[in-house]
């Protein structure tokens, strides 16, 4: 008996010694998540493709667009191929803090609440708000705003501004940008509050709408990674560094620019 015992408990010594090295094996890589990445042969990026520059769906029903182009150079930066998930932009930083992506690039605002779920990149473009109205319309000031139907795209930060700047206001919220900007078009909404870039898209060969001069709020763009995955933030920051450098990041927006209609 006292042998089976012995034995027994060698083995479990032996056992936990195995585990013991596997975890230090595994532990003992300095890129976890690129290696990870490398392995599945894939990058999983998830996006809102609504929010043309930055992401869209173009007349062959691709998905394209300025971050889907960074996207791309960091795929190739990986070695791997490139997979887009399109899905509602409020279930983005829920869906990388579970896991369901590598990256989310959406044209996103860095915001600090969002700070606190998942880290962000090297901010790759300044924007802002900016409202849009109809063409013609008697409204002069951001002001006035309050107490009409604002139309947004939810769980934005447009969203969030209407929702804490115009209390007495209708806020209408939409699933993409491009639906609030055709609200306003539809006289089913007073104005619209989104991104600059998308809302000079939609103005840019309207005759129904126009923009209100000036920006709301200031906005800082970056990708998101999942919280720890500082390998994985140090190519995209690589990658994002080298397209404003290069020039790259420039070209991509002027091609987008040129190629989405409204």
């Amino acid at each position: 008996m006292k042998k089976i015992l012995a034995f027994a408990l060698a083995m479990v010594m032996v056992f936990a010694l195995v585990g013991c090295a596997k975890t230090e094996k595994q532990s003992s890589s300095a890129t976890p998540t690129v290696d990870a990445i490398k392995e599945s042969g894939k990058l999983v990026v998830m996006t809102n493709a609504s929010f043309p520059p930055f992401e869209y769906i173009d007349s062959e029903g691709n998905t394209v667009g300025v971050d889907l182009d960074l996207a791309q150079m960091v795929a190739d930066a990986l070695g791997v191929e490139l997979e887009i998930v399109d899905m509602d932009f409020d279930l983005l930083v829920d869906s990388l803090k579970a896991g369901k992506g590598d990256l989310v690039a959406a044209g996103m605002t860095a915001t600090e609440k969002r700070a606190e779920i998942i880290d962000f990149s090297t901010t790759y473009i300044s924007m802002g708000l900016k409202v849009i109205v109809p063409a013609g319309t008697d409204i002069s000031s951001f002001d006035d705003l309050d107490g009409l139907k604002i139309a947004v795209q939810e769980a934005t930060t447009a969203d969030i501004y209407a929702q804490e700047n115009y209390t007495n206001a209708e806020i209408l919220a939409f699933k993409s940008a491009i639906d609030a900007g055709n609200a306003v078009k539809s006289g089913n909404a007073d104005c619209a509050i989104i991104d600059m870039l998308p809302a000079e898209y939609m103005t840019a060969n309207s005759a129904e709408i126009e923009l209100m001069d000036g920006l709301l709020s200031q906005e800082e763009i970056a990708m998101g990674v999942a919280k720890g995955e500082e390998d994985l933030l140090a190519v995209v920051n690589e990658v994002l560094e080298a397209a404003m450098e290069d020039g790259s990041l420039d070209e991509s927006f002027a091609k987008h620019m040129e190629n989405f209609v409204m």
